[in-house]
């Protein structure tokens, strides 16, 4: 009944031009995780909540092209002049393998453009996500993010076949480095351990940004960077703006709703909208997911 409530108020807002007034000239920046085939019923993860089937994630992408703008985030940062028209970005956070293998060929196909933000540990040390540890539901998952991060990195080496069964998990540098190249896919930062990087001190979160964006720099070509940080798990600090502009970044991106025209004073965590397994699979409510992006 919920859900049904709110398409049709979704339609009805839509039908009067209310989308089209909300979004004149703004962005609408959209979140994945993991895109995965179809009916894919591997062994039980933790977050699934986070996977799109790919039929979905194609459907929901054709979707948003008939009816906003897609464009690039390194180009949108870089704009001196305002949006044309209502515009969307799509980006990945975490940097999964499925991104290249299941992602990659639906943006080629719709001409999408993308930025993927990585968490260079996953990439270069092919450490995985303490969360990833078997048994792990997604309440505990929440409640441990509460835990210090050296606490969780002690409950991954307690589990010595832990690291190599998820090393193929996530995206290789040479995968990253032909995405860059087609240029449709660009990255930026996550974080170097995806640490919740407003629970550490301000020096060491501000180190740890570091490694990830110096790592990124001397791996992907120059023209595939966005100099660009996504927030670890949305938790955004306002005390590290002079250290992210001394990297060269020009923004940041957190997890609350909403939509933007240029970055202007909330550059350091600007608006993205999330999509998980059931908005995906759920067309009525894609509207609605549009309407809340004020």
């Amino acid at each position: 009944m919920r859900t049904l409530l709110k398409a049709t108020l979704a339609r009805a807002y839509a039908a009067a031009g209310g989308l089209r007034r909300l979004h004149a000239g703004r962005l609408v920046v959209l979140t994945f995780h993991r895109v995965r085939p179809e009916g894919d019923a591997a062994s039980p993860r933790a977050m699934r909540n986070l996977d799109v089937p790919a039929p979905d994630f194609r459907r929901l992408l054709t979707w948003m092209r008939a009816r906003y703008e897609p464009i690039a985030l390194r180009d949108w940062i870089g704009r001196e002049i305002p949006l044309d028209r209502a515009s969307f970005a799509v980006t990945f956070d975490d940097g999964w393998a499925d991104n290249a293998e299941h992602a990659w060929p639906v943006l080629r196909e719709l001409e999408i453009p993308a930025t993927i933000f990585l968490a260079t540990g996953a990439i270069e040390d092919r450490t995985p996500f303490w969360w990833q540890l078997p048994g792990l539901s997604d309440a505990e998952i929440e409640r441990l993010k509460r835990e210090p991060p050296e606490t969780l990195e002690k409950r991954m080496a307690g589990q010595p076949g832990f690291r190599p069964a998820h090393a193929a998990d996530f995206l290789t540098w040479d995968q990253i480095r032909e995405m860059g190249q087609s240029g449709g896919v660009h990255f930026g930062a996550h974080g170097h351990r995806h640490a919740l990087l407003d629970r550490l001190a301000r020096e060491e979160a501000a180190a740890d940004v570091r490694r990830c964006w110096d790592l990124l720099k001397a791996r992907v070509p120059a023209e595939a960077l966005a100099p660009l940080l996504a927030w670890p798990n949305g938790n955004a600090r306002g005390d590290l703006a002079t250290e992210l502009e001394g990297l060269g970044l020009r923004g940041a991106f957190g997890t609350e709703r909403g939509a933007v025209a240029r970055p202007g004073a909330a550059r350091w965590n600007l608006p993205r909208n999330n999509v998980d397994r059931r908005l995906a699979g759920e067309p009525e409510l894609w509207p609605w997911m549009l309407m809340r992006a004020k």
